[in-house]
């Protein structure tokens, strides 16, 4: 059989109802996003919200050196001290990178 004449797939089209209902989720998730930055804005406005992430991002610090030193018994004793203020901050609405992301992957395959 040649492209040309293969039967078509039949297309599962959404009803008004399904599209209406999809574009409030996104408007929704819009919504959720601008109150979190809205938030992140005054915790990072207020000194001892700044203060607060300071201590969070310094834990992150020592936590990637005693790594890199392979002291395997600080990082767990960081993490477990970090753990309750990344909560917190996370309850006031600021948004923190993850940590592993950052670690390198290793050699692209070329």
């Amino acid at each position: 059989m040649t492209p040309k004449t293969e039967t078509k797939k039949d297309r599962i089209r959404r009803t008004p109802d399904q599209i209406v209902a999809d574009l409030e989720a996104q408007i929704a998730a819009v919504k959720h996003r601008a109150a979190t930055r809205e938030a992140a804005k005054e915790v990072k406005g207020s000194p001892d919200g700044l203060a607060f992430l300071a201590a969070v991002k310094a834990a992150d610090r020592a936590i990637r050196v005693a790594g890199e030193h392979q002291n395997e018994g600080m990082v767990r004793a960081l993490e477990a001290a970090r753990a309750p203020l990344a909560e917190h901050l996370v309850g006031m609405g600021v948004r923190l990178p993850d940590r592993k992301a950052r670690r390198p992957r290793g050699r692209k395959a070329s």
